[in-house]
C-alpha cells in the first residue's frame, strides 16, 4: 500500500515472529514497522528477512504501509539486510542507530539499485547525541528521506537520562528534532511507549507529542494503535473551530476578532492545515 499523506500510527512486528506478523496485517495501523534490528536474535535475523520476503512477496493487497527497520550501518547484520531488501516490496525502510547523513548516502545508493522507481523512502532514526547534532544533515541528505524518527531509549542510555513519567528530561531532544526536520520539510515520529498496558499515559504522551509537532508515533502493541490514530487527527471540535474561523475570515481584512481572540494569516494557516488533514 502507498505511504499516506500522514503516518499516525506505526506498529513494530518482530520480524522472526510468524504469528505476530500474521495477526499484523489485520490492526488497522498506518504502516506495519516489521522489524529486523533489537526484537531479533542474532542468531534469527535470517529468519526475520525470508519471513518478511515472504510476506511483502504474497500478492495480497495490505492495508497499512510496509516498512521494515534495518540495522545499522555499523552493525554486521547491515550487508544481510541489504541483499535482502531487493527482495521486498517495502514503502519505507527505518535505518536504525542512524549518525551520520553518510548513512542515508549509503542507504540511498543501495535502494537506487533496487528501487529505480523511488517509491522506497527512508526513515532515520535519531537514537544518539551525534545524530540529534546531524539532524539537519540527515534530514536532506536525500530526497527520499520523509522523516526522521526519535529513538527515546538509546537517547536516554546514551545521555545518562533517568526518565520521569511526563519525559521532561527529553523535552530539548524532541523540540531540536521537530524543528531540524520541520526545517528540512521532513515529517517527525516519536518513540514508542513502551508501558502498553497503560492506555493513559500513551495518550498522555502522544498529545505531549502532537504539541511537539510530532507528526506521528511508533507503537511496540496493537492496543496503542487506535489510541495514536485518534490522538494525531484533529477532533470533531479542532475541525468545527477551524472551520468556523475560516467561515468568519474577509479577504479585506487582515485581523479580526474570532471567539474573543484575534485572529491573523498564520492562524488561519494553522485552521487551513488542521482541515487538510482531515482529507488526508
Amino acid at each position: 500500500m502507498p505511504i499516506g499523506p500522514r503516518l499516525r500510527s506505526l506498529l513494530f512486528v518482530p520480524g522472526d515472529d510468524g504469528g505476530k506478523l500474521a495477526k499484523a496485517v489485520d490492526v488497522p495501523a498506518d504502516a506495519l514497522l516489521v522489524d529486523w534490528e533489537d526484537s531479533v536474535a542474532s542468531q534469527n535475523k535470517a529468519k526475520a528477512r525470508a519471513q518478511t520476503i515472504k510476506l511483502t512477496q504474497q500478492g495480497f493487497s495490505l492495508q497499512q504501509a510496509m516498512f521494515i527497520r534495518i540495522n545499522p550501518v555499523c552493525s554486521s547484520a547491515f550487508e544481510g539486510d541489504c541483499e535482502a531488501i531487493g527482495k521486498c516490496a517495502v514503502d519505507g525502510i527505518l535505518l536504525s542507530k542512524c549518525a551520520s547523513a553518510d548513512d542515508v548516502r549509503l542507504l540511498e545508493q543501495i535502494l537506487n539499485s533496487v528501487d529505480m522507481l523511488k517509491k522506497c523512502c527512508i526513515y532515520p532514526l535519531i537514537e544518539s547525541p551525534s545524530a540529534l547534532i546531524n539532524a539537519s544533515s540527515i534530514a536532506t541528505a536525500s530526497d527520499r528521506v520523509a522523516a526522521l524518527a526519535f529513538g527515546a531509549e538509546d537517547f536516554s542510555t546514551e545521555m545518562d537520562i533517568v526518565r520521569s513519567e511526563d519525559e521532561i528530561e527529553l523535552l530539548y531532544a524532541r523540540s531540536c528534532l521537530v524543528t531540524h526536520s520541520r526545517a528540512a520539510g521532513r515529517d517527525t515520529l516519536d518513540s514508542p511507549c513502551i508501558d502498553f498496558h497503560n492506555p493513559e499515559r500513551l495518550r498522555a504522551a502522544g498529545t505531549r507529542a502532537r504539541r511537539l509537532g510530532f507528526t506521528g508515533k511508533l507503537a511496540i502493541h496493537p492496543s496503542q494503535v487506535a489510541i495514536l490514530n485518534e490522538v494525531f487527527s484533529p477532533s470533531e471540535e479542532e475541525l468545527k473551530r477551524a472551520s468556523r474561523m475560516i467561515a468568519a475570515a474577509s479577504p479585506n481584512t487582515g485581523v479580526f476578532s474570532f471567539d474573543g481572540r484575534m485572529v491573523d494569516e498564520p492562524i488561519l494557516k494553522q485552521a487551513r492545515k488542521i482541515l487538510q488533514k482531515q482529507k488526508g
